[in-house]
């Protein structure tokens, strides 16, 4: 088992075995046991109070992810400790992310709160970019804003339990807008003009198109996308291997599910083989969402 299967899945007990066991992490093995065995967690070079609260994260990934906390008994303790620290105590969800986000930005950073695949974890970050660049789709062909964000402080919870090694490289925003974290892609390469610029332009598509679409329905066209313009057979396995529909709450495991589930007899070596597949799919897709969101 690769360690980033251990990360994925949210097993850092294991991932900090699998360290002790393999020689090449020998160097980062002692970061790990110092952040959550002795918990002695992360300072960044922000002021006091977005330290304080970016701390009761980092509280939040030790017991879901060390301690195995129930996610809701983590996710109750996390919003407590933010409403009672920033003096909040009766906001609601939207409340509480619109203050800590406005706390942040009065304090010169970019702030996004919310959740990523079923976890929370804020972004934070120092510059944003505006630029775009012209996305072609199965569908459609377009100029697409794309903001580029410099800077980062922190980026939610997957970066923060891989010290950067994965996570998030951007997202689309509500207003249809592509945020690219800057030092997570090479702009020329397939994973930035594939698996960033098509799969999030294609998020923008489906949320004007079919208002109520799914999270898990927007990622599996997002990746049949990505599959339709992929010069790397490896994809489709990257998928696969991401696949698992017992984890309700992460989109992007349950749309890799249904990928794997549509591909049965596909050669995972022949690129043509999947493009072509990956288009029916789509096609068929399309024809769903139709039915579903636009009678």
């Amino acid at each position: 088992m690769d360690i980033s299967q251990y990360f994925i899945s949210g097993d850092i007990k294991g991932a900090i075995n699998y360290m002790r066991e393999h020689e090449e992490f020998k160097d980062i093995l002692n970061t790990y046991i110092t952040l959550f065995e002795k918990e002695e967690y992360l300072n960044y070079e922000i002021p006091d109070v977005l330290n304080d609260i970016l701390r009761f994260y980092q509280i939040y990934y030790h017991n879901l992810f060390y301690c195995d906390m129930p996610l809701n008994e983590a996710d109750d303790i996390l919003l407590t400790s933010l409403k009672e620290y920033i003096g909040f105590k009766d906001a609601n969800e939207m409340e509480l992310k619109e203050k800590l986000e406005s706390l942040f930005e009065a304090n010169g950073y970019h702030a996004l709160f919310g959740k990523t695949q079923g976890y929370y974890g804020p972004y934070i970050w120092k510059e944003t970019i505006p630029t775009s660049y012209e996305v072609e789709l199965p569908d459609i062909t377009a100029e697409y804003k794309v903001n580029i964000l410099k800077g980062f402080i922190f980026r939610g919870w997957m970066d923060y339990l891989t010290f950067g090694r994965f996570g998030t490289g951007g997202w689309a925003a509500e207003d249809g807008t592509i945020c690219c974290i800057e030092k997570a892609y090479d702009f020329k390469s397939e994973r930035f003009l594939v698996s960033l610029l098509k799969h999030e332009a294609q998020h923008t598509v489906d949320m004007k198109e079919f208002p109520g679409i799914t999270e898990t329905e927007l990622e599996y066209r997002a990746k049949l996308v990505e599959l339709c313009y992929t010069e790397n057979p490896a994809l489709l396995s990257k998928f696969i291997t991401e696949a698992d529909n017992s984890r309700e709450n992460d989109s992007h495991a349950l749309a890799a599910y249904r990928i794997g589930q549509n591909f049965p007899d596909i050669d995972l070596n022949n690129v043509k083989e999947i493009q072509n597949h990956a288009l029916i799919l789509f096609n068929l897709s399309n024809e769903e969402m139709k039915e579903k969101y636009q009678k």
